[in-house]
């Protein structure tokens, strides 16, 4: 059993892909970039923007920077409000916590964003730790955020379990030498992407995810 669980929020603890969008779309427009449709915000979640901008949209890198400085500012102002929980996440992780469990954020977030997220969607009291990216020198890379949770917890990684919702999340635990239940609430990943990642498991409601790591349900995988 899995005492340390480490949580990922975008897509697994809260759906921020409007607020995101709304954000992306008014920074772009301010620097006459190339026009998002709603259906594009999801290569955002989980990946760095500039990199994204620039693979898969062409941005160039200056362009992709003032992309970032106008989506921050309008994301902070605007688009967080319009996050929400993931049904069913702020009651699971208020019992795991109860039933003895370690929980800690890692994420690729801005740290200075995750506090006010967690409290705007009802989160505020469930987790030991933060670890965001662009905080204490931590970079915008996985296995980065997970290697600073563990430190803040100053918990082993043989004690810890990744819950998260991309490739990106399995591929960061996996360098940190921990395995990862993906999680399908969002739809923000492409069809089989978990499993081909190595996810462990692949759960799709916070009902799943419960049973799963309470004992109740059976790791179907490599966990």
């Amino acid at each position: 059993m899995y005492q340390t669980l480490l949580f990922d929020m975008d897509g697994t603890l809260v759906d921020s892909a409007e607020g995101i969008y709304r954000s992306l779309r008014c920074a772009l427009e301010a620097v006459g970039g190339p026009e998002l449709l709603r259906s594009e915000v999801r290569h955002f979640l989980g990946a760095p923007l500039e990199e994204v901008l620039q693979k898969r949209f062409g941005c160039d890198e200056g362009t992709a920077l003032r992309v970032r400085e106008h989506y921050m500012a309008h994301y902070r102002d605007h688009g967080l409000r319009a996050t929400l929980p993931v049904p069913g996440m702020t009651e699971l992780t208020a019992r795991l916590k109860a039933a003895g469990f370690r929980l800690a954020i890692a994420t690729c977030k801005p740290w200075a964003y995750c506090g006010p997220t967690l409290e705007l969607c009802g989160f505020s009291d469930c987790f030991e730790a933060v670890a965001g990216s662009c905080h204490n020198g931590v970079p915008e890379e996985k296995a980065a955020v997970i290697r600073e949770a563990l430190r803040l917890l100053d918990a082993d990684a043989g004690t810890a379990l990744m819950i998260g919702d991309r490739a990106v999340d399995v591929c960061g635990a996996r360098e940190c030498g921990i395995p990862c239940v993906g999680v399908e609430f969002c739809g923000y990943a492409d069809p089989g992407e978990l499993s081909r990642a190595g996810a462990a498991a692949v759960v799709h409601t916070a009902g799943e995810l419960e049973r799963l790591l309470t004992g109740d349900a059976r790791m179907t995988n490599r966990l």
